[in-house]
């Protein structure tokens, strides 16, 4: 019973918000344009000042360095393609499979530059019965 008051209160309050939204826009449309303006404008000014108070400036940092690091890659692998293009232009096409694979091995070494290699125990095998 309760809730049908509350649902009846509801729809009675969007009705009469309704209503006087209808007759302003009858009266007088260029004051409700005005007031809607406001209330956008008032909205942006707190989403802006929200966004300043709640990003850190460690995560704005962060964000910078990735952006920064981001654009060194991308003009760091455009300028390879374009010097590697030239140089497959000049060269005569391989007959082998052997040797168009040994130039791929050569430039995977060259572009994982930033990979460091972990020396570990490599004939030691692990017992998996044991886990």
């Amino acid at each position: 019973m309760n809730q049908k008051v509350y649902t009846s209160i509801f729809y009675g309050i969007i009705a009469l918000a309704l209503f006087g939204l209808i007759a302003e826009l009858i009266t007088n449309p260029a004051k409700l344009l005005q007031k809607f303006l406001f209330i956008g404008l008032i909205l942006l000014i707190l989403y802006f000042i929200y966004r300043v108070f709640t990003s850190s400036s460690g995560q704005r940092n962060q964000q910078d360095s990735y952006r920064k690091a981001a654009k060194q890659t991308v003009k760091k692998y455009n300028t390879q393609k374009t010097s590697s293009l030239k140089k497959s232009n000049n060269k005569s096409k391989p007959t082998s499979r052997k040797s168009t694979s040994s130039p791929l091995l050569k430039k995977r070494n060259k572009d994982s530059s930033h990979l460091t290699v972990i020396e570990g125990e490599k004939g030691k095998k692990k017992d998996r019965a044991s886990y």
